[in-house]
């Protein structure tokens, strides 16, 4: 586990992105910390990604998309929310974020992600995390309850 005092953001993943960005936004107006959305930046830094990959290739795009990232990374008393797939990409950017991994059951994520990829996303951030909270629905209030009670028993 990192050390406490040398985090500077609170990073929210789980393998519901709404559900993530839900619980960031509520644990934010709790905790009196800044918001961030990850895949929201990125749409407002390109205005329109389609239209980027298209006119300017994907290279471009993840060039511009690891930027937004690396800019959020750097942030100070945040809560970020950010999707399965661009933690896995730019895990090493959040080092000192203390990781919250919200593990939701199968039946949860249905739509969100298929059956075969589910165990092998649940696995890997079940080991890159630093706190993982388990839930049997999607509460934002029950969530952050958990996640402050956690906070506290860190400190």
């Amino acid at each position: 586990m990192k050390g406490l005092k040398n985090i500077i953001n609170i990073v929210i993943v789980s393998l519901d992105d709404k559900f993530s960005k839900l619980v960031a936004e509520t644990l934010s107006s709790q905790l009196e910390m800044f918001v961030a959305n990850c895949k929201d930046l990125i749409i407002y830094d390109l205005i329109n990604p389609k239209e980027v990959l298209e006119k300017c290739g994907f290279d471009y795009l993840k060039k511009r998309e690891f930027g937004v990232i690396r800019n959020i990374s750097e942030y100070q008393n945040t809560v970020i929310s950010i999707s399965f797939d661009l933690y896995r990409e730019y895990i090493h950017l959040f080092s000192k974020s203390l990781v919250i991994f919200l593990k939701l059951p199968e039946e949860k994520v249905k739509g969100t992600t298929n059956i075969i990829s589910y165990k092998s996303r649940d696995d890997f951030l079940l080991l890159h995390s630093d706190v993982v909270l388990t839930f049997e629905r999607k509460s934002k209030l029950d969530a952050t309850k958990q996640i402050i009670k956690r906070l506290g028993e860190l400190l």
